[in-house]
């Protein structure tokens, strides 16, 4: 049977993420202990992020609100879908389009982030979509191959969506440059490397495969060291 952690309401998560808090996914990953049991920890404006364990095969099914992107942090797993099948391992990422039939399966624990519109759904603007209307496939992404073109430093460069949000991925070492005042929350996840992000509010240290969310309307510092490697997943801009 599939278990899962109760969020907390959204008035609370609201209060909670006006000072920025360390989320770590092995730590989280740790208190779940059944095979498919899920923890969803922050909203990204609409996009819930969600940690869950892949162990065994779920059954077929199919999301006709929302998208799913598939992040694995440590394992293997199998993402089956009518589009296609691939096989994801650590740092490779897929996204599941909405209407698509699929299920996730894996021989042994992986650990999972789950990025998927959690505030009803239902209601974005009528884009429900019932069955495929096409056979694009399933096409997966490896984040530190992908990072490995990253020309720049400290340019965050989109590398998937999920639903109207973007993922991106930037690396750098040393103090980045300020980040306006944006009007959309900002995650960002550390794949390698340290990270030290400083607010008006507090200031966090996190290293791989630790993230935060930057509420929309924050002023914030980001400081990396060793050519630290990023993720940033953010409502993309109107």
């Amino acid at each position: 049977m599939t278990a899962y952690l109760r969020l907390p309401p959204m008035h609370n998560i609201i209060m909670a993420m006006s000072r920025l808090t360390t989320y770590c996914i092995s730590e989280i990953a740790a208190r779940l202990d059944e095979p498919f049991s899920m923890a969803s920890i922050a909203y990204v404006d609409d996009l819930l992020v969600s940690v869950y364990i892949c162990e065994g095969r779920l059954d077929w099914h199919r999301h006709v609100d929302f998208d799913e992107l598939f992040w694995v942090h440590e394992g293997a797993m199998m993402l089956e879908s009518e589009r296609g099948h691939v096989r994801l391992g650590a740092g490779e990422m897929a996204v599941v389009p909405k209407g698509t039939k699929h299920r996730s399966k894996s021989s042994d624990r992986a650990i999972v982030v789950l990025l998927r519109c959690g505030l009803m759904p239902h209601r974005k603007n009528g884009k429900r979509q019932l069955y495929v209307t096409d056979e694009a496939g399933l096409p997966s992404l490896d984040a530190r191959k992908t990072a490995n073109g990253l020309v720049a430093p400290f340019r965050f460069q989109t590398v998937a969506h999920v639903e109207d949000s973007k993922v991106q991925l930037a690396r750098g070492s040393g103090r980045w440059p300020v980040e306006l005042p944006v009007a959309h929350d900002r995650m960002i996840y550390v794949i390698d490397g340290v990270l030290t992000v400083r607010t008006v509010r507090n200031r966090l240290r996190l290293t791989s495969g630790d993230f935060t969310v930057v509420p929309r309307g924050a002023f914030y510092h980001l400081h990396t060291e060793d050519n630290t490697l990023l993720a940033r997943v953010t409502r993309e801009a109107l």
